[in-house]
C-alpha cells in the first residue's frame, strides 16, 4: 500500500492532526529530504520537496509571522516585510495531490459551505474547519484575479480573529495606476510595521533572490522552447508552487538554476522527456492535482506533449531597489491574467509561436469565472488563427467533479484532430 493511500483516511483523527499541525515532522523529514540521493536529472524535486518541507516547518513553527494571502500576490512582498506567505489555494493542491482533500471538501460541505465554490477554497475551508492551517497572524488579500479568494479570506479572518487587509488593484496597467498602487503597497507596509517591520537589508536580500530566480526561470523557459521538449508538462504545473509561493526565497533561486542545468543537459544530449512526441500543445490554467490517468495519457500514452503552460510564463520586469514599491505594483499589473481579456489571448498567441504549438488546451476548472468565462473569446481567437483548441472541463481538487473517462475520451478525439499537424 503506498504512503499516500495508507495516511489518506487517517487525516481527520485528532492524533494525525496533531502530527500535521507541529512543525518537528517537518524538521524530520527535511533531514530524510537530505539523505536523497537523486538521480543526475531529477536533483530540481529534491530541492522544491525540501523547499516546501521547510515552509510548513516555519510556518507550524511560528519562528515569524504567518501572512495568509491570495495565488498571484507576489510572496516576496511578505517575505521582504519580514513574514511566512501562506497561500491556502497552494496548501489545497497539496492536499489534493497526497489524496486528501476529499476529507477536508466533505469537512466543508458538512458546515454548509456549498459546493459550487471553487474547490481550492472549498478545501482550504475545510482545512480551517479542522484547524489543521498554520494559524496566520494576518491576511492579506488582493482583490485581482479571484473574487473568491477575497471572500474566503475574509471570512478566514473572522475565523481566526485576525487583522484582514485588502489591496484593491486597479483594472489597467499606466502609469497612474502603478503610482496609486505603489503608494497602497507602502502604506500597507507602514500599516503592518509593528507586526512586519521590514528592513532595507531583508528588502535587498529578497529583490536579489527575485531578480536572480527570473533569470533562471526566462533560461528555463528558453529551453523548453526546443524540440523534442526536454520538460513535461504534467510536472511543470506541478512545480509551479515554487514560483507562486516561494519567490524570494533563496531555495527558489537554487531550484530553478538546478532545473536550468538539468534541462541544458537533456537538450545537449539529446534526451526528450517522453520518446514520442508528435504533438506539441500549449496548456492553460492549471491542472487536475488529484491521481489522475489523463495527463500520462496525453504525454506518454497518445504522442503528445504540453510544451508550454501560461501560468509559467514571466511577464514582469527585475524588481528594483531605488523604485521597490513602484516595480512591485508594476510585478502585479503586467500579470496578463489580470485586466482586459485580451492581454491574456494576447500572451496566448505569443506562446503559441514562441513554442511551435499544434494544439491548445483550457482546462475550465470548476466554479473559476475567471478562467472559464475567457473560453469563447479563446475559441474566436484561435478559430480565426486555425488553431485547434479544446475546452476541457474539470476539477483541480475535487476529483468527484472530473470525468476521468468522458475527458481521455475528449482528448484522444482532440489528437487525432492534430494529426495533419504533427509535429
Amino acid at each position: 500500500m503506498s504512503f499516500k493511500r495508507y495516511i489518506g483516511p487517517k487525516v481527520q483523527s485528532a492524533r494525525w492532526q496533531k502530527y500535521i499541525i507541529s512543525p518537528y515532522p517537518y524538521l524530520f523529514l527535511e533531514k530524510v529530504a537530505r539523505l536523497w540521493r537523486p538521480g543526475k536529472l531529477t536533483r530540481h524535486v529534491r530541492i522544491s520537496v525540501q523547499c516546501g518541507l521547510r515552509l510548513l516547518r516555519l510556518a507550524y513553527g511560528r519562528s515569524r509571522p504567518v501572512v495568509w494571502t491570495n495565488v498571484y500576490t507576489p510572496p516576496e512582498l511578505i517575505w521582504a516585510m519580514g513574514g511566512i506567505p501562506l497561500m491556502p489555494e497552494v496548501i489545497a493542491a497539496v492536499a489534493a495531490d497526497l489524496g486528501w482533500s476529499n476529507n477536508f471538501l466533505q469537512s466543508a460541505e458538512g458546515t454548509w459551505y456549498s459546493t459550487d465554490l471553487c474547490s481550492f477554497h472549498r478545501c482550504a475551508l475545510g482545512m480551517a474547519v479542522a484547524r489543521v492551517l498554520p494559524r496566520p497572524d494576518v491576511i492579506v488579500a488582493t482583490s485581482h484575479l479571484c473574487d473568491g479568494a477575497v471572500k474566503f479570506l475574509e471570512m478566514a479572518g473572522r475565523m481566526y480573529g485576525c487583522p484582514y487587509y485588502l489591496l484593491h488593484i486597479p483594472y489597467r496597467d499606466d502609469n497612474y495606476s502603478r503610482s496609486w498602487l505603489a503608494g497602497e503597497l507602502a502604506a500597507l507596509s507602514q500599516e503592518l510595521k509593528p507586526l512586519l517591520p521590514s528592513s532595507e537589508r531583508e528588502i535587498s536580500l529578497v529583490a536579489g533572490n527575485v531578480n536572480s530566480a527570473r533569470e533562471q526561470m526566462l533560461a528555463v523557459n528558453e529551453l523548453r522552447r526546443n524540440v523534442p521538449a526536454p520538460w513535461r508538462g504534467d510536472e511543470a504545473l506541478g512545480r509551479v508552487v515554487m514560483f507562486l509561493n516561494m519567490l524570494g526565497a533563496r531555495e527558489t533561486v537554487d531550484f530553478y538554476r538546478t532545473l536550468r542545468q538539468e534541462l541544458e543537459y537533456r537538450v545537449k544530449k539529446g534526451l526528450p522527456v517522453a520518446p514520442e512526441q508528435k504533438y506539441r500543445l500549449l496548456w492553460l490554467h492549471f491542472k487536475p492535482f488529484y491521481a489522475n490517468s489523463l495527463m500520462d495519457l496525453l504525454e506518454c500514452k497518445r504522442g503528445g506533449v504540453i510544451a508550454f503552460e501560461e501560468v509559467n510564463a514571466v511577464t514582469w520586469d527585475r524588481l528594483s531597489l531605488e523604485d521597490w514599491w513602484g516595480s512591485m505594483a508594476a510585478r502585479i499589473l503586467t500579470n496578463p491574467l489580470w485586466g482586459p481579456g485580451e492581454r491574456r489571448v494576447d500572451l496566448a498567441m505569443k506562446l503559441v509561436c514562441e513554442y511551435k504549438i499544434d494544439g491548445v488546451i483550457h482546462f475550465s476548472h470548476w466554479g473559476c469565472r475567471q478562467s472559464t468565462g475567457m473560453v469563447s473569446l479563446f475559441r474566436e481567437a484561435f478559430g480565426r488563427e486555425k488553431i485547434p483548441f479544446l475546452n476541457l472541463e474539470g476539477d483541480c481538487v475535487d476529483p468527484r467533479n472530473f470525468m476521468e473517462g468522458q475527458s481521455a475520451t475528449r482528448v484522444e478525439s482532440f489528437l487525432e484532430i492534430l494529426e495533419p499537424k504533427g509535429v
